[in-house]
């Protein structure tokens, strides 16, 4: 093999060597091209994944602008909240004929601020601000301050197991269905019902300690011992909703216990049942000696979801112990036994006018029944206006599920024919 062959073998081989390298370069710089933009993709679709996975839905016995702080995956500040404006035209006359004197008001009712905190994945502080009526510096025409601020609730909470987890600081007794799931936007109406008002008095807050979970996938609970009442500020038209003392310098002398029940093992049905019972005598005396004045709230609910139909029901029942001494001691007729209904049923239409639309319109119906003098200590007479009927009518439109606007009308009527019927507008809002 001559020389000049030789050297042309070995430039070929070179060649193919050199080739052969670049090649497998190029084929190594494309695959860490591919896993690097496979692991960019994962970085953003973490990065985003707080916002993304992110859900507005109830969960731990609160709404879902409370229950932010559940959303965050590891330790950080959360932040929501929701408002209410709502204006009120009230009838001219009153059920009997007589001029109502009832003059119309638009009040920017609530604006809520949540704030919590993860610690780590077992501990976190939960709170709820509530700024009321806009301003706490002003006062309507008899002198009366109409704002405040108020910490609605605020805990520490350890969450062990879905079994077991531990609540202690402010908190919402889990009586009823809009104590625990206030946030307007998520029910029916303008204004709250009123059974949850005066039969259950929403909203009503504790300083206390306590436990939740699950008893089963299909079964919740939660149970609280709490500050007491102060039966010293029971009243005749409210009831026990003046003797709630949320947490300021409350007095502890007696101590109530709360709790709840609800089962979902039906798809779109909840069943539900809570309770509140304690004395609210709080050191409390008369000629007879110490009052006791023991006092127990029932109340059962239930929820369906299906489809664009929603339907809700609840029953509230309240007892006062040693109710005619107080009465005495108050100066007022305060009943003895206070009970309350109401059932409320609304239909999304949008899907038949804008089918596959994100927005809502629900036309609603609410019927409820109260009597806060349902039964009077002996020597008093039960007051006929506190026995009312009101049903509303309305419709709510929900341009983004977080914000809702509605019109209602509440006929309002009562068996002493006092009552007085109004219009209704809102603006509602969480985020």
């Amino acid at each position: 093999m001559n020389t000049a062959f030789r050297i042309l073998i070995i430039i070929i081989l070179v060649g193919s060597i050199t080739t052969l390298s670049f090649a497998q370069v190029a084929d190594s710089l494309r695959e860490l091209q591919r896993q690097i933009h496979i692991l960019a993709g994962e970085i953003e679709r973490l990065k985003l994944g707080e916002v993304a996975d992110d859900r507005y839905e109830p969960q731990r016995g609160l709404g879902p602008a409370a229950a932010r702080v559940y959303q965050l995956k590891k330790s950080g500040v959360s932040l929501a909240g929701y408002g209410e404006v709502v204006y009120e035209n009230y009838s001219a006359t009153r059920q009997d004929g007589r001029e109502s004197k009832k003059l119309d008001q638009i009040d920017f009712l609530r604006n809520i601020i949540y704030v919590g905190f993860r610690y780590n994945d077992w501990i976190l502080f939960n709170s709820e601000i509530e700024f009321e009526h806009a301003s706490t510096g002003k006062t309507d025409a008899k002198g009366k301050s109409i704002g405040e601020v108020s910490v609605e609730f605020a805990y520490v909470e350890l969450m062990f197991t879905r079994q077991l987890n531990l609540r202690a600081g402010m908190i919402l007794p889990p009586v009823g269905i809009i104590n625990e799931k206030h946030e307007p936007s998520t029910f029916f109406g303008a204004l709250r019902p009123q059974v949850e008002r005066s039969v259950i008095p929403t909203t009503w807050r504790a300083n206390g300690i306590g436990v939740y979970g699950e008893l089963s996938p299909s079964l919740d609970y939660r149970l609280y011992l709490v500050e007491g009442l102060n039966a010293s500020q029971f009243a005749d038209s409210d009831g026990i909703r003046g003797g709630r003392q949320s947490g300021a310098k409350a007095l502890a002398e007696d101590l109530g216990l709360t709790g709840k029940l609800e089962y979902t093992g039906v798809s779109g049905l909840l069943l539900g049942g809570s309770f509140f019972l304690g004395d609210a005598g709080q050191g409390m005396t008369d000629s007879l000696g110490s009052i006791d004045a023991q006092t127990r709230v029932l109340s059962f609910h239930t929820e369906f979801v299906w489809g664009g139909l929603e339907l809700r029901g609840l029953y509230a029942r309240t007892d006062i112990g040693d109710a005619g001494r107080i009465s005495r001691l108050n100066g007022k007729s305060v009943g003895s036994r206070l009970t309350g209904w109401y059932v409320v049923g609304g239909y999304d239409i949008m899907p038949w006018i804008m089918p596959g639309s994100l927005q809502t319109l629900a036309p609603y119906v609410q019927y409820e029944r109260l009597n806060t003098h349902d039964a009077v200590p002996s020597g008093f007479v039960a007051n006929n206006a506190h026995d009312i009927t009101i049903l509303t009518t309305g419709v709510g439109y929900k341009p983004h599920p977080n914000v809702a606007f509605k019109i209602d009308y509440r006929d309002v009527q009562n068996a002493a024919q006092t009552g007085v019927s109004q219009w209704n507008v809102a603006l509602n809002y969480l985020f």
